[in-house]
């Protein structure tokens, strides 16, 4: 059977509205499965590179600022499948960048047209949703207290989901604070799918776009 490393990398994507603990849970995944000796590679939400940069996010970005970090994202994923990586933990996938700049600049049926064909040429592994639970973290760069905008995105992302289609995985409500389980679901499946055992054998089928492929 052909390893993970001789292939294209295992990639998946943390999604959700702003807040909820993405950035945290990416690390958490990739330092338990470098333990276990895989060749991980992890990065963070490009929207915070971004706005140290002084490109606007948020309530004032504008169409301009969102192709940006879009293929920044982009970007970030197809370096870690050249590099070989085993694993790619992505903090956020293209889609979420997607609602931010449907909200803010309108409906943009060429980049839906594009996000789909990229998503099905070099697809996710598995999406996981974290679900919006709990009081909103302030991580610097969103607006910590304006939970109404977290909740629009939160609404709008669902949406998108449904109309693109697109194949992931609600992370089922946290039963402790640190929410380490969550980390150990992700850890244990990913392990299942690129191990060398009978479960290897069952690799999740990609997470491509129904419908993409004639647009490539």
């Amino acid at each position: 059977m052909t390893t993970i490393s001789k292939r294209r990398p295992y990639k998946i994507a943390l999604i959700s509205t702003h807040g909820t603990g993405k950035t945290t849970l990416c690390f958490e995944v990739a330092a338990e499965l470098k333990k276990r000796g895989l060749k991980v590679k992890v990065f963070s939400e490009i929207a915070a590179a971004a706005y140290e940069q002084g490109i606007p996010i948020n309530e004032n970005t504008t169409l301009p600022a969102q192709m940006y970090i879009m293929m920044q994202h982009i970007t970030e994923e197809l370096r870690s499948a050249i590099r070989n990586y085993q694993v790619v933990v992505c903090d956020r996938s293209v889609f979420d960048n997607l609602v931010y700049m449907e909200r803010r600049c309108g409906s943009n049926p060429f980049v839906r047209d594009f996000l789909r064909g990229y998503a099905a040429k070099f697809p996710y592994d598995v999406i996981y949703k974290l679900p919006m639970v709990g009081e909103l973290m302030d991580d610097g760069i969103r607006e910590a207290q304006n939970k109404e905008f977290q909740v629009d995105i939160y609404t709008r992302l669902n949406k998108l989901l449904e109309e693109l289609e697109i194949p992931h995985k609600t992370l089922p409500a946290p039963v402790s604070e640190l929410r380490k389980e969550w980390a150990d679901l992700i850890v244990r499946e990913t392990l299942e799918a690129v191990g060398s055992g009978p479960a290897a054998a069952k690799r999740p089928v990609s997470a491509k776009v129904p419908g993409a492929a004639a647009l490539l």
